[in-house]
């Protein structure tokens, strides 16, 4: 069991990663992240802040319009880890309406300074 501070905190954060990378805010999305923090999925790959903010960027250019929505978080604390899963449904406008993908998230967080960062958010299938 986390507490509602910090089950808060990282809901948040998760609301943050998501508008900022549909929004464009390249160097905020990267805020998301520890300085070495890593992203990987079916779209590519980044580690570190530089490689984070450019893979943003070009995410904006290749997936204009999109959307990100997240729902049933699951929390399991490891020491000074929290492991996160939840289910992704990313939207893309198309000319003939929208597509959809359903994916999930699987994310280690570390608290800093400054509250809690993804230390490493892999995106992929739903696989236990």
């Amino acid at each position: 069991m986390i507490s509602l501070d910090d089950r808060m905190a990282i809901l948040d954060l998760c609301a943050a990663y998501n508008y900022y990378i549909d929004t464009g805010e390249s160097e905020k999305w990267a805020d998301t992240f520890t300085a070495d923090g890593l992203f990987e999925g079916t779209v590519g790959k980044a580690q570190g802040r530089a490689a984070l903010v450019a893979f943003s960027e070009q995410f904006g250019k290749d997936y204009p319009g999109s959307m990100h929505f997240t729902d049933n978080h699951l929390f399991e604390p490891d020491g000074a880890v929290m492991h996160h899963r939840c289910f992704l449904s990313f939207q893309v406008p198309t000319d003939g309406g929208t597509n959809v993908i359903l994916a999930g998230y699987h994310d280690e967080l570390v608290r800093e300074g400054s509250g809690w960062k993804f230390r490493a958010r892999r995106v992929g299938a739903l696989a236990k």
